[in-house]
């Protein structure tokens, strides 16, 4: 039977992961051989096999020998809440209830980057698990030490592309510390390394963000009289072409044809790409931003104030107070949000977005249905050694050194130079194309005239594909000055009494958080006691839990951890610290409850203020003004 499954793993992760199998079986006896571990089963109490792992005389459980389960049930309730499209890393697959704890508290929507440091666990438990169930249609990146760790940094750098950071959530199973300490060392370092580029990218403080949380709270007063995304669908008809028209210095050599397609065709640009048509008297039926920070140069022009456009609630404010047009939505799977919607018994549309304004204007172009979704100034890449097209930052943007960039096949010479994360967005490009064409009858086309190679895409120029495809008129801001807003003024007046309670749903969250910080204390003082009363530990344990559930059940919980994901992993650190008892173990949790409710308290008291300027009853007089739309 360990021979059948092993045969049949090895299967499912060929067709995962083409090309494994062969690196496998070239490269196992050396593995094996080099890091001279004796991976042995045993009986835990539960009667449930688990593994050892031996080596120099020394044993090593790789899960609980009282019962397997108990810790990742711990470890997983730890991380709160798992929202979704959260990239979540593991280092260790030794004990496979984390796993599936982690399918319990997360949806399919989570990315998981699953990383094994020791080739003989690995090599194990090919005839012990099936993979199959294990990864259950979820996006699983695997890396095993020794077999493809060398793209670890290059799959979580496109794991954390855009807001990704926040969300994230990470775990080292037990012993694995002992076992391959430079191995931890090098995975946990890949994370802060993302973090901390993140971090310092968008200029936060170091434990607390809150610049997410300011502009979603400012700019949620445009919700009520705004649009959905999926309004659009069937308004526009799908047999005309869709362009995604981005800022890559190939625009600058075709962007004039795109003249010839008004009118003929759906255009939908990204933020950075509006000067420069409008310069060319071009004018995007849609452009879409989505960046939290980001200048408002970029589209500051009276044109671009009227277009409609495509965001998210934590775009730029400055952007979003600027533009006085249409404004569409779609779901980023904020609780707050999906009450104004219940509220009213209506709910809002999501889809995936790819973390860039790019991926976002594609994937809305493909769940628009258009059968022909054509890519212009998609370059990826740093054509003629520039970022942008000429008219975005700059009147002529400057060509850089690239010599030292990544080199990814070009759509017209054999490499062009470019950077990890724009080859992260060419390779979700490319895999969403696949996948895409799995499921629905659609042709891509790169018109792009230079950049880097997209898999799935037909080449061709500008010029042909408008002449081939861009056959009919359509009058598309007709159709779109059709639409109603998706609120009527009765729902709207409801919606505005939500906001204006929100300090209060705000302050709900500090007091829970004082009410944790007193249990956490009890949890302490009776686990620092001689003899531990199990029955009173099992009785606060069960009030923390009813309380955790309180908080994260409040709708302003997720824009509140996500500004305080770095205080959260700095209290983790020393969650894998090895725990003897329960005592150990319930004095460790106390210790890392009481910071993060001290924290929990302190940063909802910051975001109570916050509410209070933005959307409590004086913050909203004084910005009505920002409500009036087209």
């Amino acid at each position: 039977m360990s021979d059948r499954l092993k045969d049949k793993n090895l299967k499912q992760l060929e067709k995962r992961f083409p090309g494994i199998l062969t690196i496998i079986e070239k490269k196992k006896d050396e593995l094996l051989k080099k890091e001279g571990l004796t991976i042995a089963e045993e009986t835990a109490f539960t009667g449930e096999q688990i593994l050892a792992a031996e080596k120099c005389g020394r044993k090593l459980y790789l899960a609980g020998r009282r019962d397997p389960s108990a810790h990742p049930k711990n470890q997983i309730s730890i991380l709160g809440r798992i929202f979704s499209n959260a990239p979540v890393f593991i280092l260790g697959m030794g004990n496979i209830h984390y796993l599936e704890e982690l399918a319990k508290a997360a949806d399919n929507s989570a990315i998981l980057l699953l990383y094994e440091p020791l080739f003989s666990v690995f090599y194990k438990q090919l005839e012990r698990i099936d993979f199959e169930t294990l990864f259950a249609g979820r996006t699983v990146a695997l890396i095993v030490e020794g077999i493809n760790e060398d793209g670890m940094e290059a799959i979580a750098a496109s794991m954390l592309q855009g807001d990704k950071v926040p969300l994230m959530k990470y775990f080292v199973l037990p012993n694995y510390v002992e076992l391959c300490k430079e191995q931890v060392s090098r995975f946990l370092d890949i994370l802060v390394k993302n973090a901390d580029r993140y971090y310092v990218n968008v200029g936060t403080k170091m434990f607390f963000s809150s610049y997410q949380a300011e502009n979603f709270y400012h700019n949620v007063k445009y919700i009520p009289t705004g649009y959905k995304a999926f309004q659009l669908f069937r308004l526009i008809p799908s047999d005309i072409p869709a362009f995604v028209v981005s800022a890559g210095p190939s625009l600058n050599k075709n962007i004039k044809e795109l003249k010839r397609a008004k009118n003929k065709s759906f255009i939908i640009a990204v933020d950075t790409a509006v000067k420069p048509l409008l310069r060319e008297g071009i004018e995007p039926d849609l452009f879409a931003t989505l960046d939290g920070i980001k200048p408002l140069e970029i589209v500051e022009t009276e044109q671009a104030k009227h277009l409609p456009m495509l965001t998210k609630v934590t775009a730029a404010r400055s952007i979003m107070d600027y533009h006085c047009g249409k404004k569409f939505f779609y779901d980023e799977g904020y609780q707050y949000v999906h009450k104004l919607f219940q509220l009213n018994g209506k709910t809002i549309e999501g889809f995936p977005t790819g973390g860039s304004v790019a991926t976002l204007a594609f994937s809305l172009a493909c769940h628009l249905g258009f059968r022909k979704i054509i890519f212009v100034g998609q370059d990826l890449a740093y054509t003629d050694h520039k970022s942008h097209a000429d008219g975005t930052f700059q009147e002529v943007m400057p060509q850089e050194n690239t010599e030292s960039f990544l080199k990814v096949p070009g759509n017209y010479v054999e490499e062009v130079p470019t950077l990890k994360n724009l080859d992260g967005y060419r390779k979700w490009f490319g895999e969403y194309i696949t996948w895409w064409q799995e499921r629905h009858d659609a042709e891509f086309i790169n018109a792009t005239e230079g950049g880097a190679r997209i898999e799935g895409t037909k080449l061709m120029t500008l010029a042909e594909v408008i002449d081939q495809e861009c056959t009919k008129e359509v009058d598309i801001k007709a159709c779109i000055d059709s639409l109603e807003p998706v609120f009527s003024e009765q729902e709207q007046e409801k919606i505005m009494d939500f906001l204006q309670d929100t300090p209060a749903q705000v302050h709900a969250i500090v007091s829970l958080a004082q009410e944790g910080r007193k249990l956490y204390g009890q949890l302490d003082k009776l686990c620092q006691k001689g003899n531990l009363d199990k029955r009173a530990y099992v009785k606060i344990l069960k009030k923390v839990k009813r309380n955790r559930k309180k908080i994260e059940e409040n709708p302003n919980f997720e824009l509140l951890s996500e500004s305080m994901t770095r205080a959260e992993q700095i209290i983790r650190s020393g969650q894998y610290l090895r725990k003897n008892t329960i005592q150990d173990g319930g004095i460790e949790l106390a210790r890392q409850g009481k910071m993060y409710m001290e924290l929990l308290e302190e940063y909802a008291q910051i975001m109570e203020r916050l509410t209070k300027e933005t959307v409590g009853r004086t913050g909203l007089s004084a910005g009505k003004a920002g409500l009036i739309t087209e």
